[in-house]
């Protein structure tokens, strides 16, 4: 949001305002999550600083080359795919590969070299995960439980195909032109209802 933001107005000058961080108690070993109001602390830092700190936490890696999946993405819902801390996410992947590629010049622009070049790699590597791992044959996986388990497979049981991989493909501009092609196509097989008027979100649905 803060990239787009800059691109469309230009004003550079909102990265170096100043914003306060928040604190929060960790969560208990046997946790999921927890419901409470932050304490907003005296330590601040810029919104630049901000945003390149919440990347720096998002470059994890798991056994596929895919960033961790935690207590859940986007879909929160899938809280228990990597609940054991080893669990990825393949749309996670192409969601951070689209921030890396926004936020990139902004660290060049500001002569950020280390990170510049932290990212840069990170982005390389992870491009070949998403189109290796992350690759089904026909479309794109949705994540990997703790175990390696693919979800969002011709495999799976539930959820052999989801929407949000099929469409960040093309988005993040992560996926070659062939891959997009046959991941839409499959999205449109499996999830458009145009009997319904329905696209759903994934098929077969969780039980």
């Amino acid at each position: 949001v803060t990239a787009l933001y800059v691109k469309r107005t230009g004003d550079e000058k909102l990265l170096d305002e100043n914003a306060r961080f928040i604190s929060a108690r960790q969560l208990e070993e046997e946790e999921q999550e927890a419901y409470l109001e932050p304490t907003v602390l005296r330590m601040s830092s810029s919104v630049y600083e901000h945003c390149c700190l919440a990347i720096d936490r998002s470059l994890t890696s798991g056994a596929h080359g895919l960033p961790l999946i935690g207590a859940g993405d986007w879909n929160d819902s899938m809280n228990h795919v990597g609940e054991k801390g080893r669990g990825e996410s393949v749309w996670l992947g192409f969601f951070l590969y689209k921030i890396l590629t926004d936020f990139i010049p902004i660290c060049e622009q500001r002569a950020d070299a280390e990170r510049v070049k932290r990212y840069r790699s990170y982005k390389k590597k992870l491009k070949g995960h998403l189109n290796k791992e992350g690759w089904d044959g026909e479309w794109y996986r949705r994540a990997f439980y703790d175990d390696g388990t693919p979800l969002g497979s011709s495999e799976s049981d539930e959820c052999k195909i989801d929407a949000i991989a099929q469409s960040w493909s093309v988005i993040s501009k992560a996926a070659p032109h062939d891959k997009t092609v046959k991941a839409l196509d499959s999205a449109n097989l499996h999830l458009v209802s145009e009997s319904e008027g329905i696209i759903r979100l994934l098929t077969p649905p969780f039980d």
